[in-house]
């Protein structure tokens, strides 16, 4: 089931959010581990400004199985690249487990598009397919395919180590 998150689903949240960031090549490396202060932090402030029209407004929903939160979309609103005079609406965190339905994750992107369409000065939607969690991106790709989305460049890192 997909739905609106509420404050009482931050923990299932964050247990959401960390299990999945044990996957990530920062946690296997040890390079950075999950401030659970933060996250919780985040996802108070991203609940309290859900649904909004406006800069900085977000678009948090999860996919609930039996009861246990097994995918969560964070969205946000900010203005394209920082200084233009519209929005674009991108994903902080779009995650599932395992124990999701497998066609939540499209249904929270769809809903997070649609959430974005809404402001009249949304002029676009980014979101990116790394390996940081999925070592797919391909089939990320894929499914952003699907909801619309058309491949728009690519992303390089470089590890910093002090």
């Amino acid at each position: 089931m997909i739905r609106d998150a509420k404050f009482s689903d931050i923990p299932g949240i964050a247990d959401l959010l960390k299990e999945q960031f044990r996957k990530s090549h920062y946690c296997r490396d040890g390079t950075v581990g999950v401030d659970e202060m933060e996250t919780k932090r985040l996802l108070v402030a991203a609940i309290q400004r859900h649904g909004g029209r406006q800069g900085g407004s977000t678009f948090v929903q999860v996919a609930e199985n039996n009861g246990i939160i097994c995918g969560v979309i964070v969205g946000t609103l900010q203005r394209v690249y920082s200084i233009g005079d519209k929005l674009m609406a991108t994903d902080l965190f779009w995650t599932a487990n395992g124990m999701v339905d497998p066609r939540d994750p499209e249904r929270l992107m769809r809903n997070m598009i649609d959430w974005a369409r809404k402001s009249p000065n949304v002029a676009e939607v980014k979101v990116g397919a790394t390996k940081v969690i999925e070592a797919e991106p391909e089939r990320v790709g894929r499914l952003l395919g699907k909801v619309g989305m058309q491949n728009y460049g690519t992303i390089f890192r470089m590890e910093v180590r002090p």
